[in-house]
């Protein structure tokens, strides 16, 4: 125990560490001093002082790369010339001519980057590229914005894990084929058009053979196997999809089959495995998950014929401390996250039965995915436990075959599609728990359980059994039924959608959802046709025509434990409050959907709404209409129209002690109406209608309300130029505080009983203000 424990402690305390270095938090520091505070079972002798040493001079390299990437992170911004080198497996192109990729500059920094192509030509030219790219061009370089939202996913993270921070839109564009300067970039050239090239050819295959070929042996980034089948995320089988060490496994094992097939020694077998490691890793990418298997089989091959086999959990350690050598940040990604915890679990696991196993690996998983998913779907341990054996046996060597034999694609294709069709029925059936966004003490604590019950008898286990649900219970409670209420306005870009929650989470009132603007006509050109099915094609042009409602509204209605909504309310049917709702009414209970009065017949509705209500009740509402179970009440429209922004639904209510009004797309007509007919409200808090747009907020009728703070919901760089000058000057003259998407991301007014303050995402030079 004590030979290994010197490698473990050194490993996990580096890990943690390092995840302080880059991502400071009160989880990451209390992991630093825990496991520091664990060193001390190494007794006082030289390895405590080694051990030291060691995490002094490791954290003098962390303190270095964490200042290095914040120095990159607040580098100059602006229109600039820039130059890149482009791997042509780190391009893609559209359909509409936008390209994106990543490439490296001059002084070898990594950036992400986007073009819009301007003929045929050019789009071709990215789509086809099988050659390394030298590209130039007047670019504006600008920061990685990060999540606006809470529980959005975070990309300036992400991005950062990868030490990418920054971001350019090229305007024009020469590109030429680049030359090499030394051998390495002759070979990292080289590998990476033979990547390119393998992509192609997989692209051409059928699928779902097409998305396993690129996940399973290429890591391409271009497969859609999420999209195409989003239960394997659902059912926890992400870690079978991602190249980690289970393929690598695989991999050496076919190749030490294949050395005793033709009667090569074990020695020279081995010779060929140490070589063929780093040349798959490159190949793939060189993605941080699978640095873990390559070093981890080039230990036991080296140590098996030059020293004597070491510990699973010495190679383990070892393994996790190169990758944190080559990527600090691993542990940071959920990727990194799963493929250590699993692999060291199944150490632990050697003397139980098939099914214990897996069990056990799953409640393993378990805290880890629910910290990304907020939801546990109660058929994850059963999956895992049949796809585990099914995939290393038939998946994995049908996908080879499909792929490197000719004639065999069809037949590999068709036992995909059976497993493929297997994975998406049992993540439909019934069974999809919303535990929502646990506080992290509960997830450290339901992810050391499992664990340490293999370090007790029966009786501890039950003890430990006990504290795990009652933490579980307990977070969930709290989740379930906060004390608060809130009424927030999300960053959807540029749209609408807000949501009510009462305090106890007595209602839940969505208003609107966003949805994809797109402005007149767009360029349609000729791409590299894929072997798609009718039902997969149908399936882009949906996921084409979303906004951010799957990105921002979801995990956000997720993490508070919501599935289920009492009102969707759809203020009038244009695309950006409307657009989303088929993902909302997919992925959530709904009670009732309220619209404007003659919304019903309009083709709108029609395409959008109607096939996807899924018993739903549908209320088309009038200011004589009383919405049950809503902490709002409609004032417009007074009769049934065309659902236009004349139309659009208002309303108002009373939350922690003020007066609120939101009103879709309401103009300044429907403005007066409203203060003719209800002379006696007066709101305190208003949503600027038509996202701040100078055909709403009359003057008039806002001198008569005298309101004190005003929402603006409209996106970044809007062609429309929301907030018009005409409203803010009315919010001046007023003397309104002024709350705004663009600039302070979403916007939560957090309320109980007669008091209520605001809170925003991205805090503005005035800081946080609040309405009491």
């Amino acid at each position: 125990m004590r030979r290994v424990r010197f490698p473990f402690l050194l490993a996990i305390s580096w890990g943690a560490i390092a995840s302080a270095f880059y991502r400071p938090n009160s989880f990451t520091l209390f992991l630093v001093v825990l496991i520091l505070i664990c060193s001390f079972s190494l007794g006082w002798n030289r390895n405590l002082f080694y051990f030291w040493s060691l995490i002094l001079a490791f954290s003098a390299y962390g303190l270095l790369g964490s200042n290095r990437l914040n120095q990159q992170a607040n580098q100059e911004v602006g229109q600039m010339t820039v130059r890149l080198i482009v791997q042509p497996d780190q391009v893609k192109v559209n359909e509409e001519g936008i390209v994106h990729g990543s490439g490296v500059d001059e002084k070898g920094q990594k950036l992400l980057f986007f073009y819009r192509c301007q003929n045929q030509e050019e789009v071709t030219l990215f789509d086809n590229a099988r050659d390394t790219l030298d590209i130039e061009g007047v670019a504006e370089k600008e920061r990685i914005l990060p999540a606006t939202n809470e529980y959005q996913f975070d990309f300036q993270q992400f991005w950062r894990s990868q030490n990418i921070t920054h971001q350019l839109s090229f305007q024009t564009l020469r590109t030429k084929r680049a030359k090499p300067k030394n051998i390495w970039q002759t070979f990292s050239f080289k590998i990476h058009q033979l990547h390119k090239s393998a992509e192609m050819y997989a692209s051409r295959l059928p699928n779902p053979l097409r998305d396993y070929c690129l996940s399973l042996l290429l890591g391409s980034k271009k497969s859609q196997l999420y999209e195409h089948n989003p239960q394997i995320a659902e059912l926890g089988l992400i870690h079978l999809f991602a190249l980690s060490g289970l393929h690598v496994s695989f991999f050496l094992t076919f190749i030490q089959y294949l050395g005793r097939k033709i009667r090569i020694t074990r020695e020279i077998s081995d010779g060929l495995i140490v070589l063929f490691l780093p040349v798959f890793y490159l190949f793939t990418g060189a993605p941080a998950v699978l640095f873990r298997a390559l070093v981890a089989g080039e230990l036991r091959i080296i140590a098996r014929n030059l020293l004597h086999p070491l510990p699973g959990i010495t190679v383990w350690s070892g393994s996790l401390l190169a990758s944190l050598i080559i990527y600090p940040q691993v542990l940071l990604t959920m990727g990194g996250r799963l493929s250590f915890a699993l692999t060291f679990a199944i150490l632990q696991v050697g003397k139980m039965t098939y099914w214990k196993r897996g069990v056990y690996l799953s409640t393993v998983t378990f805290p880890i995915i629910l910290a990304q998913q907020y939801a546990w779907n109660i058929w994850q341990t059963l999956a895992n436990l049949l796809a585990v054996p099914v995939f290393s046996t038939v998946i994995l060597p049908v996908t080879l075959l499909g792929y490197f034999i000719p004639g065999m694609a069809t037949v590999a294709n068709v036992i995909l599609l059976i497993f493929d069709g297997t994975v998406a029925l049992l993540g439909k059936l019934p069974g999809q728990i919303v535990l929502g966004a646990l506080f992290w003490p509960t997830l450290f604590f339901l992810l050391i359980v499992p664990f340490l019950s293999l370090a007790v008898r029966k009786r501890g286990k039950a003890i430990l059994t006990v504290c795990a649900l009652s933490f579980l219970v307990t977070n969930y409670l709290l989740i379930r039924f906060p004390r608060d209420g809130e009424w927030t306005t999300f960053d959807i870009g540029q749209g609408d959608a807000a949501v009510i929650i009462e305090p106890r989470m007595r209602s839940v009132t969505l208003i609107d959802t966003g949805g994809k603007v797109s402005f007149g006509p767009q360029k349609s050109y000729q791409l590299q046709r894929l072997a798609e099915s009718p039902s997969e094609r149908s399936q882009w042009t949906l996921k084409k025509q979303e906004g951010l409602a799957r990105n921002v509204i979801l995990p956000y209605l997720h993490a508070h434990g919501i599935s289920r909504i009492n009102t969707l309310a759809l203020s009038h049917q244009d695309q950006d409050h409307i657009g989303d709702a088929r993902i909302i009414l997919e992925n959530f209970r709904v009670d009732k959907v309220v619209m404007p009065a003659g919304m019903a017949s309009l083709p709108a509705y029609q395409k959008k709404i109607r096939p996807y209500l899924r018993g739903a009740k549908v209320i088309e509402a009038t200011n004589q209409t009383w919405i049950t179970n809503c902490p709002l009440q409609i004032v417009y429209p007074f009769e049934a129209g065309l659902a236009g922004n004349d139309d659009s639904l208002a309303w108002i209510g009373r939350l922690g002690g003020k007066n609120i009004y939101t009103a879709g797309d309401l103009d300044k007509e429907g403005e007066k109406k409203i203060l003719a007919k209800y002379p006696d409200f007066s709101p305190q808090i208003v949503k600027f209608g038509h996202h701040g747009s100078k055909t709403s907020t009359d003057e008039q009728v806002f001198a008569s309300w005298q309101p004190k703070v005003g929402i603006v919901s409209a996106g970044r760089n809007s062609r429309y130029g929301h907030p018009h000058k005409e409203t803010l000057e009315v919010a001046e003259k007023e003397k309104m505080i002024v709350y705004n998407t663009q600039s302070q991301g979403m916007l939560r007014y957090v309320y109980q009983k007669n008091h209520g303050h605001f809170e925003v995402t991205l805090h503005d030079p005035a800081g946080l203000k609040s309405t009491n």
